[in-house]
């Protein structure tokens, strides 16, 4: 039998006092997967100059313009190339709205989530938000 002066009751503050030296012996996901991150960062070729990197922004952002046109294309069979360019504007226009949606909306939930957390986090005229350094 047990007898009571055996039995400890420890709070949860005190085990975690007593756990703050020791090592988690699990490894996190990242770590266990770091050797697969760097075989595929092996296949990867970065660019060696920033002329180069530019190059294939551009060679990247161009074939993504031919891509979307040739959607259209597909979509509006027989359209002449002034339509399709008005298609083009119109859609983009489209994203460009829904996109201001969302971002009005990430905002909102930011502020809700970061509320209070920040008192220095100040916006500007523009909407942009920047770390306002304290006075002295």
């Amino acid at each position: 039998m047990r007898r009571e002066t055996d039995v400890k009751d420890v709070t949860r503050s005190e085990k975690k006092l007593k756990n703050i030296g020791k090592r988690s012996q699990q490894v996190p996901l990242w770590l266990r997967r770091l050797d697969l991150v760097k075989a595929e960062m092996k296949t990867v070729q970065f660019p060696r100059t920033v002329a180069e990197g530019f190059r294939q922004c551009a060679e990247l952002s161009e074939t993504a313009r031919r891509w979307f046109v040739d959607s259209i294309r597909q979509d509006h069979p027989g359209a002449s190339e002034e339509e399709i360019e008005q298609e083009r504007r119109l859609l983009l226009a489209r994203f460009s709205a829904a996109q201001e949606r969302w971002i009005k909306k990430w905002k909102k939930e930011c502020d809700r989530y970061f509320r209070g957390k920040s008192p220095n986090l100040k916006e500007d005229n523009k909407g942009k938000r920047y770390l306002q350094q304290e006075k002295k």
